[in-house]
């Protein structure tokens, strides 16, 4: 019992390790998005809402980029814990070189069509004006996207998550003080509103960028080897490999986004003010979601890890300790969120009436969380086994879900914002369930199969990858 208890320990020790920096970088970003969003509010309803609604469109295209970067994620985890340090380099700089150009596409795309995108989602004519302005000076940052997260999915991918953290810190500090000057007008500037909390958020990427490049390019030159003299051209056939395992990540994303950007289009037709509602519900949602997300995605590292050194039991093992903690996590939150729900959301609007009516659906995102939570975990277990098709298929499955029903309760049995959260429930209700059973069957302890918790066909795929990452091939 005691060797038992002190093995959980040990990989609570070691999660928390590696997430706590995830959760602070996260947490920052949070808190990035949600000073905008006090400053904004405390001056008008139709600013926060303007910021809100473009925000949302913008960072589901830039969620999706950086998801790609899950597949290197993975490949360096195995890499690293195999103890083949040396192969990854190569793989960054491929990842580097090629999402740049990716994201030099997605810039111009959001900067032509920004009107007609906001247009499509139906956000309001009193406030899109405000809306494009944003969104056009925010998708800058894509022309620096791929080099970021190229970087910070390597180093998720070490375990090495406290520079990570560090960038993040800068980069809400830099926001903070840039918004505060821009928006209000302080210090000779001219007040600028939306436009000023635009700039104070692409200075805050751009910096941070900054910061984090000089770190591992030139700092940790000599250990990272990112760019040295004599390095061979970015590869393409490394980039496949990486890109094999990121696109289905990627592209789960994007339809997770595009069925929660329907659910923005409907409250959109509602009112502005209930876009206030849903965006500040979201904020505390997403400062919650910090948390358990950092402490998956560790997990996602560390299993790697272990499957990189040959122990996937270990491996299992820091799936199991991570739900608990998730759990507890979660279950905290939706307490407190329950208790004083117009406490909360008072810190971000002096509006009674929108406190009001926000009040039960904070309490709604609060029971939402719970199933989130098992959901995001198994995710990253699963992609940390190599296998990153059948979530895309789980969320195929959920997205069909999530359009259908909230199409049928807002069009058919015409509810208000009720069938937004009803939607979010069932959505991540029943796919964090198939998702779990899922797991259990194919990877884990009550698999019968006796080969280290896996079947003989995955176990043999996961040989094949390691062996192919560490030649330097098209995994």
């Amino acid at each position: 019992m005691n060797v038992k208890n002190t093995g959980v320990r040990k990989r609570v020790h070691r999660t928390l390790q590696v997430a706590f920096p995830l959760i602070i970088q996260g947490l920052v970003f949070q808190l990035q998005s949600l000073t905008d969003k006090a400053f904004l509010g405390n001056l008008d309803t139709a600013y926060v809402s303007a910021a809100g609604a473009a925000q949302m469109p913008y960072l589901a295209t830039m969620d999706s980029i950086v998801a790609i970067s899950t597949g290197l994620v993975i490949i360096v985890s195995k890499l690293y814990g195999a103890g083949e340090k040396d192969k990854i380099a190569s793989y960054v700089r491929s990842m580097i070189w090629y999402n740049t150009l990716f994201g030099v596409v997605i810039f111009g795309i959001w900067y032509l069509g920004a009107g007609q995108i906001l247009r499509f989602f139906r956000v309001d004519n009193s406030i899109i004006g405000y809306g494009i302005s944003y969104v056009r000076i925010c998708a800058v940052f894509f022309l620096l996207v791929g080099m970021d997260s190229a970087l910070h999915a390597m180093l998720q991918g070490r375990g090495e998550t406290k520079p990570i953290m560090y960038t993040g810190i800068l980069k809400v500090g830099v926001n903070i003080l840039v918004s505060w000057v821009l928006i209000y007008g302080k210090w000779g500037f001219p007040a600028m509103h939306v436009t000023g909390a635009a700039i104070g958020t692409l200075v805050a990427n751009v910096v941070s960028f900054l910061s984090l490049f000089v770190y591992c390019v030139i700092c940790k030159r000599k250990e990272y080897r990112i760019w040295e003299k004599g390095n061979r051209c970015p590869s393409l056939r490394l980039y496949g490999g990486a890109m094999r395992l990121g696109v289905p990540v990627g592209i789960e994303y994007l339809l997770w986004n595009a069925s929660n950007l329907l659910l923005i289009r409907f409250i959109n037709g509602f009112s502005y003010r209930d876009m206030a509602i849903y965006t500040l519900t979201f904020g505390f949602q997403c400062i919650v979601y910090m948390f358990f997300e950092g402490t998956s995605k560790a997990t996602l590292s560390l299993m790697g890890h272990e499957i990189g050194a040959g122990d996937r039991r270990e491996a299992g093992r820091f799936f199991y300790t991570t739900i608990l903690m998730n759990f507890g996590i979660v279950i905290t939150a939706a307490v407190l969120f329950a208790a004083i729900p117009e406490e909360l959301l008072s810190v971000f609007s002096n509006d009674t009436g929108l406190i009001e009516s926000g009040a039960i659906f904070l309490i709604l995102i609060g029971v939402i969380m719970i199933p989130q939570s098992v959901n995001v975990i198994c995710g990253n277990a699963i992609r940390a086994n190599d296998d990153t098709k059948w979530m895309l298929f789980s969320q195929i499955f959920g997205s069909v879900l999530v359009v259908s029903t909230s199409w049928f309760l807002v069009e058919k049995l015409q509810m208000d914002m009720t069938a937004i959260y009803i939607t979010l429930f069932l959505d991540e209700s029943i796919r964090g369930g198939i998702n779990f059973i899922y797991y259990q069957k194919m990877y884990g302890r009550e698999n019968p199969a006796k080969n280290h918790g896996i079947d003989r066909k995955s176990w043999r795929h996961g040989k094949i990858f390691l062996t192919k990452c560490k030649k330097g091939v098209e995994v």
